[in-house]
């Protein structure tokens, strides 16, 4: 995995963090709601990292890979 691609997945996560922060404000989406979107998020932002790591198929997004 080189530097450049860490980068550009590190913006691309943030940008969607905040996207969905400010969706879920925008619609008055409660706190429960809020956390288990939150913690879904996490997962799959960890399992798509770590498949890239690995090179296992943990969870491939399409042709997206960090390699």
């Amino acid at each position: 995995m080189d530097l450049i691609s860490l980068l550009v997945a590190l913006i691309v996560i943030a940008l969607l963090f905040w996207a969905v922060r400010a969706l879920m404000a925008a619609f008055g989406i409660g706190d429960p709601i809020a956390t288990v979107v939150y913690v879904l998020m996490v997962v799959v932002v960890i399992l798509w990292l770590l498949g890239a790591v690995t090179g296992s198929p943990a969870l491939h997004l399409g042709s997206v890979r960090l390699h």
